[in-house]
């Protein structure tokens, strides 16, 4: 296991815990905003071009949960360095991002019409391809972690059955129900995603007081 010689606070491994809540939870909380909205749908609608609300949304919603990844991501490159797992979780935070800057078209349909609804889709496709591959990619990391190998085969798990959710999700519920395709697949991720930031808040948190244990020490303490 890597760690940088600065370490950041503990508290950002806990961004990771709570991106995945915040999305959830917002879309709840505007989805009630709007009548006839319901976990169908898809979570891109409340800040569909137009909408009422949209503006808000994609700045609260979109943009805080980029924000909290991209604070988790310090966390992730304190521990791992900056590889793929800090890269894909950097990629999260951009295609969070991105959601939230270009808004799909009305209705959020699977064919987009207007260049702005084209890149929300490919920015929301890049969020969740990244989401369900990532506990595979920690598999490998983990694999090699004294302290973080117990999660190793339930990670390898559950990216598999993220990526093949991925993979039939969007043809197993259709259109119709896009939305709760998508609130699964951050359920699932999430969860998984808790049980690792949990672990690295207690990491860095060890890291964090020995850190400032030796840099509290007097000069001549070791000598």
């Amino acid at each position: 296991m890597l760690f940088s010689s600065r370490r950041p606070s503990p508290l950002l491994a806990l961004a990771g815990m709570l991106a995945p809540i915040w999305i959830l939870s917002g879309a709840v909380v505007f989805g009630a905003l709007r009548s006839g909205y319901d976990a169908s749908h898809a979570i891109s609608e409340l800040g569909e071009q137009g909408s009422t609300n949209a503006v808000a949304w994609n700045i609260i919603g979109f943009g805080g949960t980029a924000l909290l990844y991209a604070m988790y991501s310090v966390a992730i490159a304190a521990v791992f360095g900056r590889g793929w797992l800090f890269r894909l979780t950097i990629l999260q935070a951009l295609a969070g991002a991105g959601s939230g800057l270009f808004g799909c078209d009305p209705g959020c349909p699977p064919l987009m019409v207007t260049w702005q609804g084209w890149v929300h889709t490919v920015t929301g496709l890049t969020y969740f391809a990244a989401t369900c591959v990532l506990p595979v990619v920690a598999w490998r990391a983990f694999r090699h972690s004294d302290d973080l190998r117990p999660l190793a085969q339930a990670s390898l798990a559950c990216g598999l059955v993220l990526i093949g959710l991925f993979l039939v999700g969007p043809f197993l519920f259709g259109p119709e129900r896009v939305g709760i395709w998508q609130r699964a697949t951050i359920v699932l991720s999430g969860t998984w995603a808790a049980a690792v930031a949990l672990r690295l808040w207690v990491l860095l948190g060890r890291g964090y007081r020995e850190a400032t244990t030796t840099r509290a020490s007097p000069a001549g303490a070791h000598e």
